[in-house]
């Protein structure tokens, strides 16, 4: 039977196309190779025009030691400012406002006068409670004279007792009443919003004002159960918020809770902050870290550390290959452990034998202010590239000094 024609064009043409798409395929494939690793390429193709006895010098690096730093170990939590003494201030008996004596916002001591009622009726009432309660001591006066002659019974007596008690108890209510007529601050604090006015009828309860003690303030926040071992009372507490980016308050730890929540796994804590300028108010978010201890790790600057995918490398002086002084470099640079601060990069003369660079594979941990820790894969005093790191390979030759290009 012949062959059909058509068929044939079609399974040419579709072959033609499946070698298409694989081509265009594989070209990705190397261009995205191309594209990860160029930094690789680049150094390949460097190297190459050195070794071939260009002229091409080796390229010009920046280094810094690995330095160990010691560094505060810290929890960090979030937490909500409140007043430690709060109260709404209200009236306590009937009355007509007076006088207000106070103004929103006032600084008041304990005891100081806030708000007046009408006072009028009040000190009457006193005075009558005054006047009944003098006459009934002369009635039990001469009633004690006449029942020692026995001219009245003891029962009559001991009426005009309890008749002398009552007009007491009542000049006391009399004068309590009119001591309320004068609200005052329970507490120092700092007064809110007004709620009343001058000429407004208070009934008992009625709010006159809010009354928040502000220095100190409590900072309420909760932190991990992992952290229960590491936190007690005491301990420093640095807080920071937006509000105040330049700033950073000091508190210390004043309570602990008792018990875990169920429902967050997390240990309820208050720090009790210092604010005598009044700069923090009830209501706040601050972000607190509690310093727990101090620890000691070796650090790098983040500009060495190089994130490619899930693994991260630096480069590192060979100090063997790179003759004595990269081992004099590496031992002045570190002088051991040191407070927590910025590291700068190390100035060498720009006129040094060249040396090699070991790409080498590290784990990071913490990270702070332009440095960032190193758990494994270095030690104390070692030189690491900071600066020329592109076109750097495992074995490159290169010079230390001056400024390398970024």
């Amino acid at each position: 039977m012949p062959a059909n024609p058509a068929a044939n064009r079609q399974s040419h043409q579709g072959s033609a196309r499946l070698l298409v798409v694989a081509l265009l395929l594989a070209l990705a494939a190397l261009l995205v190779a191309g594209w990860v690793y160029r930094a690789e390429l680049a150094a390949l193709i460097a190297g190459g025009g050195a070794d071939q006895g260009g002229g091409r010098p080796p390229p010009l690096v920046e280094t810094a030691p690995v330095r160990e730093r010691r560094v505060e170990q810290r929890i960090s939590a979030t937490g909500t400012l409140i007043a430690p003494e709060a109260v709404t201030v209200t009236a306590r008996t009937r009355g007509r406002v007076a006088r207000v004596l106070f103004e929103e916002g006032d600084r008041v001591a304990a005891g100081a006068p806030l708000l007046r009622l009408a006072r009028e009726r009040a000190a009457a009432r006193v005075d009558e409670a005054k006047a009944q309660l003098d006459e009934q001591r002369r009635d039990l006066a001469r009633l004690r004279e006449l029942r020692a002659q026995d001219f009245v019974s003891a029962t009559e007596l001991e009426q005009a007792e309890a008749a002398a008690e009552s007009a007491a108890a009542a000049l006391a209510v009399a004068e309590e009443d009119l001591d309320d007529r004068v609200l005052k601050a329970p507490f120092a604090g700092i007064i809110g919003r007004r709620l009343v006015s001058p000429g407004a009828l208070l009934e008992p309860g009625t709010p006159v004002a809010d009354l928040r003690r502000n220095d100190p303030l409590d900072l309420l926040l909760d932190v991990p159960e992992t952290a229960l071992g590491r936190v007690t009372l005491g301990q420093r507490v640095t807080g920071t918020t937006p509000a105040y980016p330049d700033r950073a308050f000091r508190g210390e730890v004043t309570f602990v809770g008792t018990r875990v929540s169920r429902d967050t796994r997390t240990l309820p804590l208050e720090a009790t902050f210092p604010n005598p300028d009044g700069a923090l108010k009830p209501g706040m978010f601050l972000q607190a870290a509690l310093v727990t201890g101090t620890q000691i790790l070796l650090t790098v600057p983040e500009a060495a550390v190089i994130a490619r995918g899930p693994t991260q490398h630096l480069y590192v002086l060979d100090a063997a290959a790179g003759g004595d002084h990269a081992a004099e470099d590496a031992q002045a640079e570190a002088p051991g452990a040191r407070p927590e601060t910025a590291g700068e990069p190390a100035a060498h003369g720009a006129d040094r034998q060249p040396t090699k660079v070991r790409r080498r594979s590290v784990q990071t941990g913490l990270r702070r202010s332009g440095w960032v820790a190193i758990t494994d894969g270095v030690s104390a005093g070692e030189q690491v590239v900071t600066a020329g790191l592109q076109g750097l390979r495992d074995g490159a030759a290169v010079r230390t000094g001056g400024r390398a290009g970024r």
